[in-house]
């Protein structure tokens, strides 16, 4: 059966890392602050405003969910949240926790970190038709830079072929039982990639790439904060 031309798409976000790389004396990555609202905010916006995204599950770390709750209630994360659970020890897992929770009827699944809030509706909207059309979708960058091999963290031991090269970004796209069925099939293996892409291509094959804008990058660091501010400022309309 083909699939209809207006599938029901759900959307995963998670939340759920510890941020040990942001640094000391900060808040959580989700509770950042920029220009003037949270990351949080700015990832679920993006979802909320994309029209073919009709839920939403947030997968957030435990200590935070009670936090959470009072955003939903106060409204700022949007209507289409449709349920906030927490994750797992690793991201596969917090990625099943997700699937769980959302609606039956969903045909395509969005996975999507909240640690990158600069994403575009407009690339959301890319990544859900091409999983709707091929079963699978991944936002990815081409690597521009020149990429050195090294074995020992110390000297060059080879370079990589840039043309080959893409950046694995999120949101990445499925069809909701391919999804649950390769992340079925990952916990049986003990398969924990840093990507659901990586699942997909392990059990099922290919990805579509969907090519990505250069600023949707992710809050891992201090100085990826002050990227994304600068980014954020530059979108603004001049007075």
């Amino acid at each position: 059966m083909e699939p209809s031309s207006e599938p029901f798409v759900a959307a995963i976000l998670l939340a759920a890392g510890r941020s040990s790389r942001m640094g000391a004396g900060l808040p959580r990555k989700p509770f950042l602050p920029l220009r003037g609202r949270s990351v949080l905010e700015h990832a679920c916006q993006a979802f909320e405003q994309s029209i073919s995204v009709r839920e939403i599950v947030l997968v957030a770390h435990e200590d935070d969910i009670p936090h959470m709750v009072e955003l939903r209630a106060r409204g700022v994360l949007g209507l289409k949240l449709a349920a906030i659970v927490a994750g797992g020890a690793e991201r596969t897992d917090s990625v099943r926790a997700g699937a769980r929770a959302l609606a039956s009827r969903a045909e395509v699944v969005l996975v999507h970190d909240v640690a990158r809030p600069l994403v575009r509706s407009a690339r959301i909207e890319a990544v859900a038709r091409a999983a709707h059309e091929s079963g699978a979708a991944v936002l990815a960058f081409p690597v521009h830079d020149t990429i050195k091999r090294s074995r020992d963290g110390r000297a060059a031991h080879e370079t990589l072929d840039r043309h080959e090269l893409w950046v694995a970004r999120t949101p990445q796209g499925f069809r909701h039982q391919r999804l649950r069925e390769m992340l079925e099939r990952a916990a049986l293996d003990g398969f924990r990639p840093t990507d659901d892409a990586a699942i997909h291509e392990r059990y099922f094959g290919p990805v579509t790439i969907v090519v990505d804008e250069p600023f949707n990058l992710k809050l891992t660091t201090p100085e990826d904060l002050v990227l994304a501010e600068a980014f954020l400022g530059a979108q603004e309309p001049k007075r």
